[in-house]
């Protein structure tokens, strides 16, 4: 009978301890009835069974223990189930950023709701993938959140993402496989550019965008752009410094960097730079003589079909001139013109391109060129005193 006796209440003691901090037990005080001092905490219970934790007690999350008082206690313990997750936000800006201003920084339920949440995989999900940028973009978007922190870009860069290829492709035509700020950044545990280990720091960035685009990724790292990048060289240009970053347009937009007749502006950017040039060794003249090209004149009217840097040397797929992969080696050159220009004479590669109007190294050009800077004023002025003559002759033939 003791050992009964025993048993029967170890049972109520366990179902006790289960009752408290269940649904029915809480709702007493938080549901439609609760009592005025706990009106700004009621609880829908509707909104938890719809939730993905319907089938979770309130203490699961809240550990709030019945014998004290927990009025204005909101601490939920989400790492109790999701420690991993926990543990990468944790060591994120945006934990670091709650000793600066902690109201502002998103926590689990700001982004993943609260007794609402839902599955990501459900489409009414905050978290949802195409949902998902709507939650980011609430706080970076929000200048008076920008001038608390410094560190964080500009409004205007984030709202970018809205209007480039891969926003347009998710929010708008409802491209699932486009990406949304996580996907390049990380959820709980992203971390900024100047982080080694970042997807977004630069010798990352190819990686990351390659979890799309795997075969530009692997071309890319082939090259003697993704080659030196890898070696150290951090002026070394990846994805992001040719196409854009959050501003990113299709390559046949007129907006584009890597449009056409953007191309030279996008490479001048370190083949025109004192600073890349001096320190590599390169040739500094590449942009400049290619302007003044036949091709580069027509490409500087708006033309897009004239040739442009990529249609020679490549976009993804460079190489030195010295490797046998490169369209620009003497191999290669009367393949990579043949493709605009037909019956190609057999001597055509032996011509030289980025031909500078120097008299040391091309005498013909040089000349020719003083010649018209000359002649063609003369003609102009020539003409001018040609008309004023003829003026005058008419009007004194008039009188």
């Amino acid at each position: 009978m003791k050992k009964m006796f025993i048993a029967t209440l170890g049972l109520f003691v366990l179902l006790g301890v289960s009752a408290w901090g269940s649904a029915t037990e809480c709702l007493k005080c938080h549901g439609a009835n609760a009592a005025d001092d706990v009106k700004s905490i009621v609880i829908d219970p509707e909104l938890i069974k719809g939730s993905i934790h319907g089938d979770l007690d309130c203490n699961d999350c809240h550990n709030i223990q019945s014998d004290k008082p927990h009025k204005g206690v909101r601490d939920v313990l989400c790492g109790t189930c999701h420690a991993e997750e926990a543990q990468k936000y944790a060591l994120s800006p945006h934990v670091e950023g709650k000793k600066v201003s902690a109201e502002d920084i998103p926590s689990c339920f700001s982004c993943h709701g609260g007794h609402d949440i839902l599955a990501i995989s459900d489409e009414r999900s905050r978290v949802n993938h195409k949902n998902s940028v709507k939650v980011c973009i609430k706080c970076h978007e929000d200048q008076s959140i920008k001038d608390k922190f410094d560190v964080l870009p500009e409004p205007q860069m984030i709202k970018a993402y809205e209007n480039s290829v891969h926003g347009y492709a998710l929010m708008v035509e409802g491209n699932m496989d486009a990406p949304a700020c996580v996907d390049c950044h990380g959820s709980h545990s992203f971390l900024p550019s100047d982080r080694p280990d970042s997807p977004i720091g630069k010798k990352k960035i190819a990686e990351t965008c390659g979890r799309c685009h795997e075969q530009i990724k692997n071309d890319y790292e082939s090259s003697v752009h993704g080659v030196t990048l890898a070696n150290g060289v951090m002026e070394s240009p990846t994805c992001t410094d040719c196409h854009g970053e959050h501003d990113i347009k299709a390559h046949l937009d007129e907006n584009s960097k890597v449009y056409a007749t953007h191309i030279p502006e996008t490479c001048s950017a370190c083949h025109a730079s004192e600073k890349v040039v001096g320190k590599y060794g390169l040739k500094a003249d590449r942009i400049e003589t290619f302007k003044e090209s036949f091709h580069g004149t027509g490409l500087e009217f708006g033309e897009p079909r004239f040739a442009n840097c990529a249609s020679c040397h490549g976009y993804h797929k460079v190489y030195q001139q010295s490797d046998s992969r490169s369209l620009i080696n003497k191999a290669n050159i009367q393949n990579t013109c043949g493709q605009c220009h037909d019956d190609l004479p057999e001597d055509f590669a032996q011509g030289t391109v980025h031909v500078a109007a120097e008299k040391d190294s091309s005498t013909g050009t040089y000349y020719v060129r003083k010649f018209y800077y000359i002649f063609i004023p003369i003609i102009i002025i020539g003409f001018i005193v040609y008309r004023v003559l003829e003026y005058k002759r008419r009007a004194k033939k008039a009188e």
